[in-house]
């Protein structure tokens, strides 16, 4: 006989609950990636604008961001792709920003396209598979060092080493500079950094991170 759901012991969940409860997940992480795909222009704006435009272009976003972040802080406008533990604090999306700026202004032009896809790409897809799977949110617990799980930090680290890959035939980098870029997207992606209490964010160190060891990759091959 089927067990109702009134009887059914409290937190234990029916095969339908899990998958409403995926399907859920999965939606609002799709949502915000959407977003998140939008840091596409940027390294499509330094292969077709140049690195001038572009930082002004990103200086711009980040201004605009700025803005609408401290109206949000205060009260004043509300953001419905903001997650709940960014609601008293400073939202992803302006790390996410500044990173990209950084990657523009300081690192080579090849390499910051590559970083910015790492970003853009790489961490949707990590995203999308880390909102069905567990140990996805580590900085979230605020717990120095700790992983996302196995699987999680594989898709990224493959995802990445494909898209450097594939950029490869336009940026010119070679394989052991995306695949060190690769694997320093996805211990800024997994791993998490506690400094004061606060989490470092993944959409700030996962750029930078990436970028800087593409840098000194390059120096030696």
């Amino acid at each position: 006989m089927d067990i109702s759901r009134k009887e059914r012991p409290v937190g234990v969940l029916s095969l339908p609950d899990i998958a409403a409860d995926w399907q859920k997940k999965l939606i609002g992480e799709a949502r915000r990636k959407a977003i998140h795909l939008s840091g596409l222009s940027v390294p499509l704006s330094l292969l077709l604008l140049g690195r001038s435009f572009t930082i002004g272009f990103v200086a711009l976003a980040l201004a605009i961001s700025l803005i609408l972040e401290w109206q949000r802080l205060k009260g004043k406008i509300r953001l419905p792709e903001v997650r709940a533990q960014e609601e008293h604090k400073v939202a992803s999306f302006v790390y996410y920003i500044t990173g990209c700026l950084l990657c523009v202004v300081f690192l080579p032009k090849m390499i910051a396209v590559n970083a910015v896809l790492f970003l853009s790409l790489g961490d949707t897809i990590s995203g999308l598979v880390g909102s069905i799977l567990a140990n996805a949110d580590v900085r979230g617990r605020r717990k120095m060092w700790g992983c996302k799980s196995l699987p999680i930090m594989a898709v990224m680290f493959s995802s990445c080493l494909l898209i450097g890959y594939l950029a490869s035939g336009i940026t010119q980098l070679s394989f052991p500079v995306y695949l060190a870029g690769a694997a320093a997207a996805t211990i800024a992606d997994g791993v998490a950094v506690i400094i004061n209490g606060n989490s470092l964010d993944d959409n700030f160190s996962i750029p930078v991170f990436s970028g800087l060891v593409m840098t000194g990759a390059a120096a030696l091959f």
